[in-house]
């Protein structure tokens, strides 16, 4: 799994964060990405979230053979 914080204002993103965490399913990223995504925003300053239109961005790989 991997998560940017990306601008919706200038559609533009940083980098990506690659998660090493192993996932067996589709499911549970998806859940654990939403969870994470929900924890990065809350860390940064409201008014640069509102400023900037900021909302993240992830993907998911299933892990091989699950």
């Amino acid at each position: 799994m991997s998560i940017a914080v990306c601008s919706y204002l200038d559609a533009t993103c940083m980098p990506y964060v690659q998660y090493p965490t192993p996932f067996d399913s589709w499911n549970t990223c998806m859940n654990y990405a939403y969870k994470e995504s929900m924890q990065i925003i809350s860390e940064i300053d409201p008014g640069v979230v509102e400023r900037n239109r900021l909302a993240t961005k992830f993907t998911c790989e299933q892990a091989h053979g699950a």
